[in-house]
């Protein structure tokens, strides 16, 4: 317990010295949330919803629990995000290798105190059920999300200005496939098996996106070039020196092989930090390359 309330009292600690060095700002000048948009998934803790989707704190309301569910408790904040604070985007966003499609109900009845269970049923049989009911595990993380947008679709008929979108996010890869590219794909083994074809058009997408911000990739030419590759429909060797390659390995669930995708190095404002009295140490390496005017 004392390593656990360290480590975070010295990430707390840590966060105050972005604060005081203006690395990190707690002004919120703006209504809050920023945007009218509430997302619902997983308390997996590698689905960080800031770092996906690039989002400041304030920008979006975020609903977590085991398994991305429209529970019962959920529905309460949902509720509370659409009538108090006027939402009209509610984005269920499941995930691969979701830990709900592992549950093994036969420990949890047997490790769980009976207490905190809502028992009712005397046999055996009926306690399994109860327990399956209570926890509410699944096998499909497709078919989860789609029954997710179905419940929550019941609010429309309220507020048909409201509407459910569903995303998947793959925690091996960084990318998010949207619900329309997805919907007509039954169950994650269909996803597996159109997944090179999905991420293919997932590529394309980062490319297009690329040609809206050229003015901050480091190489221009390297970007006709790849914007070139893309056209003719080779996403292979797309880099040059200076654009770096990185191994995207697929997760084994999906896909067993590794794709070139490539990492475009961007223009970066190092921000200045200020320490009264104290002389900051740059290193030599550092030195020679701007000495060198070569960009770091």
């Amino acid at each position: 317990m004392s390593d656990i309330k360290r480590m975070l009292n010295e990430g707390n600690l840590r966060f105050h010295l972005k604060i005081t060095q203006e690395l990190e700002n707690l002004e919120t000048k703006i209504k809050l949330p920023r945007y009218p948009v509430l997302i619902l998934t997983c308390m997996d803790p590698r689905i960080d919803i800031h770092r996906i989707f690039q989002l400041d704190p304030g920008d979006v309301f975020v609903v977590r629990n085991a398994g991305n569910l429209c529970s019962q408790d959920s529905l309460r904040s949902i509720l509370l995000a659409i009538y108090q604070y006027n939402i009209k985007y509610i984005i269920v966003l499941g995930h691969v290798d979701c830990g709900m499609t592992k549950i093994n109900l036969l420990d949890l009845k047997k490790n769980v105190p009976y207490e905190f269970l809502p028992y009712t049923s005397k046999g055996s049989s009926g306690l399994f059920t109860e327990t399956k009911e209570f926890f509410k595990p699944f096998i499909d993380e497709l078919r989860n999300i789609k029954q997710q947008i179905e419940t929550l679709r019941r609010l429309q008929l309220h507020k048909p200005e409201v509407k459910i979108l569903g995303m998947l996010y793959d925690v091996e890869t960084g990318w998010v496939f949207e619900y329309d590219r997805l919907k007509d794909l039954v169950t994650m083994e269909n996803f597996r098996e159109h997944y090179k074809t999905i991420l293919r058009e997932k590529q394309f997408q980062f490319i297009d996106f690329l040609d809206t911000i050229k003015d901050e990739i480091i190489d221009t030419e390297d970007f006709n070039k790849m914007k070139g590759e893309k056209e003719s429909d080779k996403v292979e060797e797309l880099l040059l020196d200076t654009v770096l390659t990185n191994k995207v390995k697929i997760s084994d669930d999906i896909q067993n092989q590794t794709l070139n995708i490539p990492t475009i190095l961007t223009k970066i404002q190092v921000p200045k930090i200020k320490f009264i009295g104290v002389k900051i140490h740059i290193p030599k390496i550092y030195r020679k390359r701007n000495e060198n005017n070569d960009e770091i």
